[in-house]
């Protein structure tokens, strides 16, 4: 599988013998632009639309994913994207900085204690930690400036800064709906490849999109993953057979299995510090089938974004991390990391006593502690911001730009996040979502205003989880809401199971009965590896966090 792998010592020469091996996409009097990673950001720069110095000046604000590289006559600067999604390390070698867009760990780095706990606490590092003690992620928003005389790199953004351009409190004029902006951002993001590809699921993030995208007659198909006969993928051919739109099914089944150890030898390598690999394979098998330079459209991030403060799937913002963001005392979170040891005691006692104030102060960052009551839940939207979108997301877009498939996320469209937050200012006040579909339509019936707005006819379809669109903003589909969330109890209680989309434990079953034996020895003192030796017994978060540390050892041992 194809590879788009960085690395170059951040000396002059040695970046000019690099932007060799790439294609400029301006020439500008004496300046060259390159682009690595936005297509919206090549087109922008080809047309004229965005000049050196615009982008220079406030331009760089809108980079939701991607590097910029501006070289003038005798300096060079390389900017990333304002969440430092695209993955970006600096490493310390034999007294010269090195940078890359992979975490390449020899069998002599000395692993960081704190960042193999953060990673099983909220299935990644936090901050500019890597797994290693000399490697550091380069923050969002920043611009490294590399000249003869050496190079200096700064952040251009705080997190203060990114917070007062999303949370504006302008008040919005009637035009400017926040999804009037969705067809522009995909429009100005492909490719020439006429061929578009929308991930329609049976939720609500694809259905927005693939409204915006019926209300502007775009040509295109759709495409879902998962095991043969699951509700998500039934639902979404549904849809697209209503609609008259070919679907593609990409089946999760023995093929894809055959597939799993080459997927993860791959993810590995070319992974970000985070190996997470729990359902990632699914990502680049779908890629592996797709045309080359396909424009495919999808919703990665928008429930995370449009819900805002609420709980997430035990995979992503985990429950861990939503726990952390509603803490209001450091007493708090200590408790919080005490009462995970016990319930999920994957890492060794001593290891986490010794290190707890310290774990305290960090993951304080992200609570309400020191938080204004009118801006209490923007520390979970900086979670999802500076956390969760560059280290599980971010590596997730590359995958697919390394098997030449142009990804487009219109809900990580700065315009986007700014416009939706001003229109749902209540959001800032909103109870965390725990699960409870009493109250759950208030955080999705955004979905059905939009759509409503968009394409009133799609609002009359299904999602996978039984009721129709419409339902959440009709008064019978307030009264029928609840009796959904009852009737599924009820069949969770009577242990009536659908097919799962993916069941990436039965993927990694093989590997993780041999986990508990093969630890890397740098891991024997920090990983509880009794825990690991009973994975038939174990739950769902128990197996998530075993294939957190299948990923991680193998990284520590590639």
């Amino acid at each position: 599988m194809k590879s788009n792998k960085i690395k170059f010592s951040l000396d002059y020469s040695a970046v000019k013998t690099f932007l060799q091996t790439l294609q400029p996409c301006l020439q500008e009097g004496d300046d060259t632009v390159y682009v690595i990673g936005n297509q919206r950001f090549i087109n922008s720069f080809q047309s004229h639309s965005l000049s050196v110095e615009g982008f220079k000046n406030t331009g760089y604000r809108n980079l939701e994913y991607g590097i910029v590289i501006l070289v003038e006559a005798d300096s060079i600067e390389i900017y990333n994207d304002v969440f430092g999604g695209y993955p970006l390390f600096k490493t310390q070698e034999n007294d010269q900085a090195i940078l890359s867009n992979f975490l390449d760990l020899s069998k002599e780095s000395v692993i960081d204690t704190i960042a193999i706990i953060e990673f099983i606490h909220f299935n990644h590092v936090l901050g500019n930690r890597t797994l290693s003690t000399n490697t550091k992620r380069i923050p969002g928003a920043s611009k490294i400036s590399i000249n003869a005389q050496g190079y200096k790199d700064e952040r251009l953004l705080e997190w203060s800064d990114l917070e007062a351009i999303l949370f504006d409190d302008e008040a919005p004029t009637p035009s400017e709906k926040s999804w009037s902006g969705i067809d522009a951002f995909i429009s100005s993001s492909k490719t020439t490849n006429p061929k578009d590809v929308l991930t329609l699921t049976g939720g609500f993030d694809s259905r927005l999109i693939m409204a915006v995208m019926l209300n502007a007659k775009s040509k295109f198909s759709t495409i879902t993953w998962g095991q043969s006969g699951n509700l998500q993928t039934k639902t979404a051919e549904q849809i697209s057979k209503d609609h008259s739109l070919e679907h593609r099914e990409v089946k999760l089944d023995d093929e894809f299995q055959n597939e799993i150890n080459t997927y993860l030898d791959y993810i590995v390598s070319n992974g970000s510090e985070s190996p997470f690999i729990i359902d990632i394979p699914q990502f680049v098998h779908m890629c592996r089938g797709l045309e080359k330079d396909t424009n495919l459209i999808s919703g990665f991030m928008g429930s995370e974004i449009i819900r805002g403060p609420s709980y997430s799937s035990q995979v992503t913002l985990t429950k861990f991390a939503a726990d952390i963001g509603l803490a209001k005392t450091k007493e708090e979170i200590k408790l919080l990391i005490q009462e995970f040891q016990t319930e999920y005691p994957f890492l060794d006692d001593t290891v986490v006593n010794q290190n707890i104030d310290k774990l305290v102060d960090l993951y304080a960052d992200y609570s309400k502690i020191g938080k204004q009551n009118s801006n209490r839940n923007t520390s979970i939207f900086k979670y999802l911001f500076l956390e969760k979108y560059p280290k599980i997301y971010g590596p997730i877009v590359k995958f697919h730009q390394d098997q030449d498939i142009n990804l487009i996320n219109p809900f990580m469209s700065i315009d986007f996040i700014k416009r939706m937050l001003r229109e749902n200012k209540a959001k800032t006040d909103l109870t965390p979502y725990e699960g409870n579909a009493f109250y759950n339509y208030k955080l999705y019936k955004y979905y059905a205003i939009a759509i409503n707005g968009i394409h009133p006819p799609l609002n009359k379809t299904y999602v996978d989880r039984g009721y129709k669109i419409a339902d959440l903003i009709s008064p019978l589909g307030l009264i029928k809401l609840p009796l959904f969330q009852i009737y599924r109890k009820y069949l969770r209680k009577h242990k009536v199971k659908e097919t799962p989309t993916v069941d990436s434990k039965k993927w990694y079953q093989s590997h993780l009965e041999k986990n508990a034996e093969n630890l890397d020895e740098r891991l024997l003192s920090i990983i509880n590896n009794d825990t690991l030796k009973n994975i038939n017994q174990l739950n769902s978060v128990h197996s998530i966090k075993s294939q957190l540390i299948l990923g991680l050892n193998k990284k520590l041992k590639a």
